[in-house]
């Protein structure tokens, strides 16, 4: 496959994936993004009630927090285990390593939240890991520096004389020579190269995919589209003639997911502006599987494309693009968001809450009837309180009545609100906030209707879990691998350790703390407390060589009681113990036979029996009791229901007997009538 060969393939793919999003994933997203922001549908009529409800938004920030509490429950998103026992210690460096880089150096909070909120709103949330080389330039100034001095300044190559200023002087060395002395007086450029792995959040437009891909893994082709000025282009070290030569695009900044999202002349693009250098130009970075050396075996091929130029193509071994969805759809890349699961609920309860509004509107301030000629309009159309209307007849003003639908509209929207509680997983039972459900119901009750309720926000922390948040961790460790070529010092939990990642292997079993199924803070306090006094109970009659507790498992727990109660560093309270003193303090001691010591334990042992006997009577006791209030509430209950059937038998007797009186009555009146009127016939 020649150049031009491969440059028409990727065109076909990037027309190929425009088309496939253009067809129905364009507009469904900004549909959502419009229903968000509770932006006029267009069919609103000047006069009634305009309203947008909100139910997109409260499902999306509803969820939201959710999720980011159950991710940022721990210090640790992500934990590497090692597959073989000699790389446990580097698979725990490379734990804390990747944690740093992903929340310290890349504000891991804020690239979690956008990218659940894409996915929540816009089907897919995506992020994009790299490895990028920056030069930093500083400019430096020096003054009356020897020839030596400047030798040695510019000795590591790093750096560049801008402006030179050189004095020259005349002097005597010890031998009484005249010897020439030089003073140089410069300024000097700086460069610095750094590289650094970034973590960045796209937006959902700019990434395409193909319309074969069920993942990003497994795509024949996904790209990232953006907009870059040509000085960008240059910086990054592409021909500055081939760049000048390209076309400016800007059909990017007028897709409607970025139309939706922004106000307009919101986003200006500079595809018009008169520097050349800051004009935008439509640029691919497309990652495409192709047979470049004819060898039948496709490879995973790197482009950059712009304006029908290949600007640079190379082989990789690594996507940088990692996706999640929420309601992901088999055998399918895009699947569905919340947005698309309660927007035609917002639609729905929209108009019927217009159609309340304006019924409301029209009882407070209704609409009248005036006989034309009969009244003064202007006093008619005057709202002043206590104004006077000039009427010619009394009957001249007719009020017009309005119907109020508010007793059948308040029943479909509580509906809705179940259909959408149903759809999303957010409702008022989640959050606690049912009033229905908090009278006269258990604790026991309200943490079941709860717990049963979070069920979907569990299933799409986990399916994030497993599928993008999983990716991205190992797409860190592989790019750490592959690109940090030397030791890096920094300062982790109190400490300055160094890391080398040169002595680690990126196929590591990757795990991901979603901390799903340990309750909230206070939960967790609450069994790590429960823990520690267990495991001191064993520590202090059993000493700690015991064979269920250690020392080292004690000071863990302490740890995470610690995090649990929101304080990061462990250390500012408990001191680390070391694994070679844990082992030491576990050996079992000699054992001495002391009397009185056995003595003491055979107590101990005594009371630990009596007290769980007395425990185990008044769990016995209370459980009785509670089967008596039990047995009582039914009985209540049962006469309660019989004398409720009893009075409403009686009231249906009597209701009975004065209905046959009344029709006896009637009946007698109706024969006393017919007699009264007969006539006699003549017999004469």
């Amino acid at each position: 496959m020649n150049k031009n060969q491969l440059k028409n393939a990727i065109r076909n793919e990037i027309d190929n994936a425009l088309g496939y999003i253009e067809s129905d994933t364009t507009s469904e997203r900004r549909a959502a993004l419009k229903a968000y922001l509770r932006e006029p549908y267009g069919n609103e009529q000047e006069g009634r009630s305009q309203i947008v409800t909100g139910e997109v938004a409260e499902a999306v920030d509803g969820a939201l927090p959710q999720l980011m509490r159950v991710f940022t429950a721990s210090d640790d998103v992500v934990r590497f285990e090692a597959k073989n026992p000699n790389g446990e210690q580097y698979a725990a460096q490379a734990t804390e390593y990747i944690n740093h880089i992903f929340h310290v150096e890349n504000d891991g909070f804020q690239i979690l939240h956008h990218m659940f909120k894409d996915a929540l709103l816009q089907k897919t949330g995506i992020v994009k890991a790299y490895y990028e080389t920056k030069i930093d330039v500083i400019k430096e100034e020096y003054q009356n520096l020897t020839d030596d001095e400047l030798t040695m300044l510019m000795a590591d190559g790093s750096r560049e004389i801008i402006e030179q200023d050189t004095q020259e002087s005349m002097q005597m060395d010890q031998m009484g020579n005249e010897i020439v002395i030089r003073s140089h007086s410069v300024r000097i450029r700086k460069k610095n190269s750094v590289g650094k792995i970034c973590v960045e959040n796209l937006p959902p437009e700019e990434f395409l995919i193909s319309k074969k891909a069920r993942d990003i893994e497994t795509s024949p082709f996904c790209a990232h589209r953006r907009l870059m000025t040509r000085s960008d282009l240059v910086a990054l070290g592409f021909d500055a003639e081939v760049v000048a030569g390209l076309p400016a695009y800007d059909s990017l900044a007028y897709t409607p997911e970025r139309v939706a999202r922004y106000d307009q002349g919101e986003q200006p693009t500079d595809m018009d502006s008169d520097d050349l250098a800051m004009q935008e130009i439509e640029v691919y970075e497309c990652y495409l599987r192709a047979d470049v050396d004819e060898s039948g075996i496709a490879q995973l091929i790197r482009a950059v494309y712009a304006g029908e130029e290949l600007l640079d193509i190379g082989e990789t071994d690594y996507i940088p693009f990692h996706s999640v969805c929420p309601f992901p759809i088999p055998h399918k890349f895009y699947g569905q968001s919340l947005a698309d699961r309660c927007s035609d609920i917002q639609e729905q309860k929209t108009a019927i809450t217009r159609s309340m509004l304006d019924g409301l509107y029209l009882s407070i301030s209704p609409r009248v009837g005036a006989v034309e000629g009969q009244v003064n309009l202007d006093d008619l159309l005057n709202v002043q309180a206590g104004g006077i209307v000039r009427m010619k007849s009394p009957n001249a003003i007719v009020p017009m009545s309005v119907q109020n639908v508010g007793a059948q509209a308040f029943p479909m929207l509580e509906y809705l609100d179940q259909v959408h509680g149903k759809r999303t997983g957010i409702s008022d039972a989640m959050q606690g906030l049912s009033p229905d459900l908090l009278q006269n119901v258990t604790a026991a009750a309200i943490a079941a209707s709860k717990s049963a309720a979070s069920g979907k926000i569990e299933l799409i922390a986990r399916i994030f879990a497993e599928t993008g948040v999983k990716s991205l961790m190992k797409g860190i460790l592989q790019l750490v691998c592959k690109f940090q070529d030397k030791p890096k010092t920094i300062r982790m939990r109190g400490k300055y350790i160094q890391m080398d990642p040169r002595q680690w292997d990126h196929q590591y079993d990757v795990t991901i703390n979603v901390g799903l199924g340990t309750g909230d803070q206070q939960q967790q306090m609450a069994m790590l407390q429960m823990i520690m006094a267990k495991q001191e109970e064993i520590i202090k009659m059993y000493g700690p060589s015991n064979p269920l507790v250690s020392v080292g498992q004690y000071r863990e727990t302490l740890g995470k009681f610690i995090e649990a109660a929101g304080f990061k560093d462990t250390r500012a309270f408990f001191r680390e113990v070391p694994p070679e003193v844990d082992q030491a303090l576990s050996q079992p001691s000699p054992q001495k036979s002391d009397p009185a010591i056995q003595a003491a334990i055979a107590q101990a042992q005594a009371q630990i029996e009596i007290n769980k006997k007395k425990a185990e009577a008044e769990i016995q006791l209370k459980r009785e009791k509670a089967m008596a209030d039990i047995q009582l509430a039914r009985e209540e209950a049962a006469a309660a229901n019989l004398r409720a059937r009893e009075d409403a038998a009686a009231e249906m007797e009597l209701k009975k007997q004065e209905f046959v009186a009344e029709a006896q009555l009637k009946a007698s009146k109706l024969a006393a009538g017919t007699t009264t009127n007969t006539e006699i016939p003549n017999v004469g």
